[in-house]
Parts: C-alpha cells; sequence; structure tokens
C-alpha cells in the first residue's frame, strides 16, 4: 500500500508549480502570483477530491442501507399489529352477532 497523504503532497507540490507557471505566462505580476498561490494552497483542506466524493457515497449508501432496515422492520411492526387489531375487532363483532343471535333465539318464539 502507499501513503496516500505522501501522494496528495506531490500532487499538491505538482499543481502549484504548474499554477505559478501558468500566472507567470499569463504576465501577472510575481507578488500577485505568489499571493494567489498562498490562497490556493490555504484552500486546499476545503477543496473535496473524488476520493472524498467516492468516500461520501459509500457512508450514504451504508447509512441509507441501514435506515431502510429499520424503516423495514419499523413497518413490520406496525403492520403486524394492525393485523392482530384488525382479527379482535372482528372476533368482537362476532360476540356481539353471536349474542344478538342468542338473544332473539331464546327471547322470541
Amino acid at each position: 500500500m502507499f501513503d496516500t497523504a505522501l501522494y496528495l503532497t506531490f500532487i499538491i507540490m505538482a499543481m502549484q508549480a504548474e499554477s505559478l507557471e501558468v500566472l507567470e505566462k499569463a504576465d501577472v505580476a510575481p507578488a500577485q502570483a505568489r499571493a494567489i498561490e498562498i490562497e490556493l494552497s490555504s484552500v486546499k483542506e476545503t477543496l473535496a477530491t473524488k476520493q472524498d466524493w467516492l468516500r461520501l457515497r459509500q457512508e450514504l449508501r451504508s447509512d441509507m442501507a441501514e435506515l431502510r432496515g429499520e424503516l423495514r422492520a419499523e413497518i413490520h411492526g406496525s403492520a403486524s399489529s394492525t393485523v392482530r387489531q384488525m382479527y379482535m375487532a372482528l372476533l368482537g363483532q362476532m360476540a356481539v352477532l353471536l349474542g344478538f343471535a342468542y338473544f332473539f333465539a331464546t327471547h322470541v318464539r
């Protein structure tokens, strides 16, 4: 494995040299070019690389998968609770209907 921090340092150093050359070719004063370069080097911590985006994407996928599992469990729990309540209501209704049937069978002759 290679050291990614060292690799990024070499890339940044190469970019700094290239950007200084571009600024010099654009006839920017050396003091201004150096100031721009210093500003660009201070911004490097705030810029996201492709690897940063890929890592973030992977973390989001993992979080979404975890949330999806929790949501499925919650829906399953809610659905089973609803089914249980429905069967209890059905049994209660059957009891009331059987009570009416018994009443009519015993009192209406």
